[in-house]
């Protein structure tokens, strides 16, 4: 069992069925399941898939996407005061961006084992808290 973060784009691949990426996202929810893995993601994540939903034409995406997520079991976690250290010194010394800098430090905060994302810049990161960070499309995981 580990504990394991989803990053934005994992949700939006799955939610809005990507072609390229929906079945490989949903493979990885499977094995989790299996593993009896723990499933966190931030409240930033559900902002920015909830953003998303609020420029479409379909009113009821916003509560189908909520639904969705309450099904699957994710946690979601909070900028909280662990965060703020890492979100520091990501911002200032490894130049990231606001977004991935809260995402990062969330789960370092939480003491995450890994962190999933589809974006290349971080996985050269070192994050004390944060075990590993991985491309969610190596098909080694």
């Amino acid at each position: 069992m580990s504990r394991i973060y989803w990053d934005s784009m994992l949700f939006i691949y799955w939610l809005e069925g990507n072609p390229t990426f929906s079945e490989r996202v949903r493979s990885l929810l499977e094995r989790s399941y299996r593993r009896n893995d723990q499933l966190f993601t931030s409240y930033l994540a559900l902002g920015e898939i909830m953003a998303g939903a609020a420029k479409s034409p379909h009113p009821q995406k916003a509560s189908v996407i909520r639904e969705n997520l309450a099904e699957v079991g994710f946690s979601f976690l909070p900028f909280d005061g662990g965060a703020v250290a890492p979100f520091s010194r990501l911002r200032a010394v490894e130049k990231m961006k606001i977004a991935d800098s809260i995402h990062l430090a969330c789960a370092a905060s939480a003491g995450i084992d890994l962190f999933l994302t589809g974006d290349k810049q971080l996985l050269k990161l070192d994050v004390p808290g944060v075990q590993f960070i991985a491309d969610f499309s190596t098909p080694i995981l």
